[in-house]
Parts: structure tokens; sequence; C-alpha cells
């Protein structure tokens, strides 16, 4: 027994330097295992930042034709209201005006970038501000002209009924949208309704807050792409 205890002194100080070199080992593959866990997640946060980017950049598109249409059917109402309050003559270059009148821009955005952070959690994303202006315009803005959209699709729903007692949608709709016609069963019924104006100009006001919400959405990405942009460089 004496003889074993000297033993274990003796060897005692060569056991505390395997402790040591093996807790350094340990301590050391965890460090790296680490990095390399935070260097593959940095990674994947500049993939998604770039799928982001790329879906901001189509919907900046979309949403400048979506504009464009919204200020074409703008242009055809004040046709339509100019020729029942001002002219009062009925000609057939109206009846397109009639239809268009009746159009909007349905929303459409892509959101696969988005989609993937959330996936993977918004603490992906290292930048705060990058975190919140990327889920503001994903949880607010979008979300704020779908539920306008809804809006305005509810009111045309009710306004149709009263609308198809006036105009007369012409049957071979499956032409281009350009070609689709609309014709007033009585010219001068439309003329002296003015139920049929007030259903023009609200109309009219749906279409200028389309454009207005999607301008919002447009100053948003640029300077969301603005963000990113600094944070992929970095």
């Amino acid at each position: 027994m004496k003889r074993i205890l000297t033993t274990l002194k003796s060897k005692w100080p060569e056991y505390i330097l395997e402790i040591l070199v093996i807790t350094l080992g340990i301590l050391g593959a965890y460090m790296l295992n680490n990095w390399n866990e935070e260097k593959k997640s940095i990674k994947k946060g500049q993939e998604i930042l770039v799928d982001v980017r790329e879906n901001i950049e189509a919907n900046t598109i979309q949403f400048q034709a979506d504009i464009e249409t919204n200020r074409s059917v703008i242009r055809s109402i004040d046709i339509v209201l100019d020729n029942i309050t001002n002219i009062k003559v009925y000609s057939d270059s109206i009846d397109k005006h009639l239809r268009f009148s009746s159009w909007w821009a349905t929303p459409r955005w892509k959101s696969s970038g988005y989609e993937a952070l959330v996936d993977h959690g918004v603490d992906i994303i290292q930048s705060k501000e990058l975190r919140k202006s990327i889920i503001d315009l994903y949880e607010i803005t979008l979300i704020e002209i779908d539920e306008n959209s809804r809006l305005q699709e509810g009111n045309w729903i009710a306004m149709l009924p009263n609308w198809l007692e006036l105009i007369y949608r012409s049957p071979d709709d499956f032409r281009s949208a350009d070609e689709h016609t609309a014709r007033p069963f009585d010219y001068q019924e439309i003329v002296e309704s003015r139920m049929f104006r007030s259903m023009l100009t609200f109309l009219r006001s749906q279409r200028l807050a389309d454009i207005q919400y999607r301008n919002l959405a447009i100053e948003e990405h640029n300077a969301l792409i603005q963000l990113i942009n600094g944070e992929l460089q970095n």
C-alpha cells in the first residue's frame, strides 16, 4: 500500500499534464467546431440575403408594372367620366374604357428568400436593423397591400350587381385584356345616373390607393437593398 502511494505521488505531475493536454484538446476542438458552425451560419445568412435581394428586385419590377396598370385604369375612368359628364354623346370608342374601368392589378410578389429566413431563424442575420427592415416589409407593408386588395375586391363584388344593370359586358373575354369591351345598355341612362358616376369615382380612388401602397413598398425595397448590400460587403 505504501509502495502504491509513493508511486502515485511520483507520477502525479504527469497526470496533471495529461489532464491539461486533454482538456486543452477538447476545448480547442469545441472552439474550432463553434468557429466552423459560425462560419457556416454566416455563409447561409449571406445566401439567404442574396435570395431576399433578388426577390425584392423582382417585386419592384412587378409593382412598377402594377402601378402602370392602375394608371391606365385611371385614364380609362377619366375618359368615361368626361364622356358622360361633358361630351354626353355615345361612341363605341368608350367601350374598351368602360370595360377597363373595373380592372385592377392583383398584388403578387416573390417571398422565397424571406421564407428561407424564417425557416432558418431570423437571428441568422447579424444586423438588427436589417432583420427588422425585412420583417417589416413582409409582415406589415406587403400584408397591408394584400388586405387593401381584398377589401377592394369585396367592394367591387358589392357594386357588381348595380354595375351589371347598366353595363353589358362583352362575352368574348377570351381575347387579350386590351381588347375587352363593355357597352351601356342605355347610354342616356348612365349619363343621368349619379350612382354610376359615384361608382366610377370610387373605383378611381381605389386605384390611387393601390398606387400609393406600391410606391411606399418600392421605397422600402430601395432602402432594404442598400442595407443588404452593406451587410454583404461587411
